[in-house]
């Protein structure tokens, strides 16, 4: 591992533990909602000042500005004094053109197989699972819109566990890709909780830690994929540092 990606990984798990003890002393108010939001913001400016040699790297880079228009409404909004119409709406759809990007970037050599097949299982499965549970409390456009983030996020994790056995990428590369998206999966099934389940709609503070504890050092290990100088695995690499 490079210099600076152990600085990256410092850096924001350090930050991670930042949000964390600003939400167990000030829970949902102002300053939690400020910090949390900056690291992300903070985040899509590193990931734009980072160096990238490959294209997937500047689509990464697409991803995060992304999750920056869904962490102003989910986040950020919190802060004013009246509601914004249809905040949750927009912030759905920042989660949605993230998870395409990231999808896009890393679904080369993409096939339907068996062993896609029985890696998107569990992804399916468990979406399902909480999707019957909170169907209930869907109202109005939140059903369709959590119909088709559920499905882009089932594809997403997929695509993203699937690049340990495609051989685009290199098998470092693979497993922080891999990773990163098993944790920004698990970290979504709370924000999902939190959308819908009337009962988790206010501030519970250990959801609170789960969320972040998997969702800063996920999209970390995205900017380390950003940051990769041999992003694919085997002759693709030196292919491209030949050119």
């Amino acid at each position: 591992m490079k210099n600076s990606e152990r600085i990256l990984l410092a850096v924001y798990l350090t930050l991670t533990l930042v949000i964390i003890l600003f939400d167990i002393r000030y829970q949902d108010s102002n300053p939690a909602l400020y910090i949390t939001f900056a690291v992300r913001v903070s985040m899509f400016i590193t990931v734009l000042a980072i160096r990238k040699r490959y294209l997937e790297q500047k689509l990464i880079a697409l991803a995060f500005a992304f999750t920056v228009i869904s962490d102003y409404y989910f986040i950020f909004v919190n802060t004013y004094d009246k509601d914004i119409l249809n905040s949750q709406l927009f912030g759905m759809i920042g989660f949605i053109g993230a998870y395409l990007c990231l999808i896009l970037t890393f679904s080369r050599n993409f096939r339907i197989g068996r062993t896609e097949l029985i890696t998107n299982a569990p992804f399916f499965v468990i979406f399902a699972f909480l999707f019957l549970s909170l169907q209930q409390y869907a109202e109005g456009f939140m059903y369709p819109a959590g119909i088709v983030l559920g499905t882009i996020l089932c594809i997403f994790g997929m695509t993203m566990v699937s690049t340990l056995f495609r051989g685009h990428f290199s098998r470092k590369a693979a497993w922080l890709i891999a990773i990163a998206g098993c944790m920004i999966f698990f970290s979504d099934l709370f924000v999902a909780l939190a959308l819908y389940h009337p009962d988790f709609k206010v501030f519970i503070l250990w959801r609170e830690i789960v969320v972040v504890a998997t969702y800063v050092p996920a999209w970390t290990l995205l900017m380390l994929v950003a940051s990769e100088e041999d992003l694919y695995a085997g002759v693709k690499a030196g292919n491209i540092a030949s050119n």
